[in-house]
C-alpha cells in the first residue's frame, strides 16, 4: 500500500509574501518611530524657547515695575542695555544687557548673572524708553529674539520667536 505523504512546510510564494508583509510592517513602524522622535525633539526646542523667553520677559518687566527710575535708556531713546534704580540701594543700579548671546543681569556692579541657559541664544535685544517727558510714569518697551541653539544643523532643532513687552514705573 502506498500512502501519499503530504509535505508540510511553506512554498516559496508563501515565504516571499510573509517576508514582504513583515518588511512593510517593520518599515512602517520605523517610519512612525522616526517621526515621533523628530516631533518630540521639535516640541522640546519650542518649549525651551517659550519657557526661557517668558521667564526673561517676566523678570525684566517685574524689575522695571518695582524700580524707582530708569537711568538708561533716556526718554525717547533706545538701547541694548537697561539700567534701573531700585528701591533697595544695595541693588543699584540693576543692569540688563547681552553678553554674546546670553542675557545677563548685574546688580550693584557685581558680576553679571546669566538669565538664559546654553540651549537658547538671544539676539536683537532692545529697550526703548517711550515715556512722555511731562508724565511721571516711565514706559519701557522690551524686545528680543530668542532661538534654540542648533549645533547639529537638523531642522527639528531650529525654532525662533520674537518677544515684545512693556512695563511702566508709576
Amino acid at each position: 500500500m502506498f500512502y501519499l505523504q503530504s509535505q508540510k512546510g511553506f512554498t516559496l510564494v508563501e515565504m516571499v509574501l510573509y517576508v514582504a508583509l513583515c518588511s512593510l510592517l517593520l518599515l512602517s513602524l520605523s517610519g512612525l518611530t522616526s517621526y515621533l522622535l523628530e516631533t518630540r525633539t521639535r516640541s522640546q526646542a519650542i518649549n525651551e524657547v517659550n519657557q526661557q523667553g517668558t521667564q526673561v520677559m517676566s523678570l525684566i518687566a517685574q524689575t522695571i515695575r518695582n524700580s524707582k527710575s530708569v537711568e538708561s535708556p533716556s526718554i525717547g531713546a533706545s538701547s541694548v542695555t537697561l539700567s534701573v534704580t531700585t528701591s533697595n540701594p544695595l541693588l543699584n543700579p540693576t543692569v540688563f544687557s547681552l553678553s554674546s548671546t546670553t542675557l545677563v543681569m548685574s546688580e550693584a556692579g557685581k558680576s553679571p548673572v546669566a538669565l538664559t541657559n546654553s540651549r537658547v541664544s538671544i539676539s536683537e535685544l532692545l529697550f526703548q524708553n517711550v515715556s512722555a517727558a511731562s508724565s511721571p510714569e516711565k514706559n519701557i518697551r522690551i524686545s528680543f529674539v530668542i532661538s534654540s541653539v542648533n549645533n547639529s544643523g537638523r531642522g527639528e532643532y531650529s525654532y525662533t520667536k520674537t518677544f515684545n513687552g512693556s512695563a511702566i514705573i508709576h
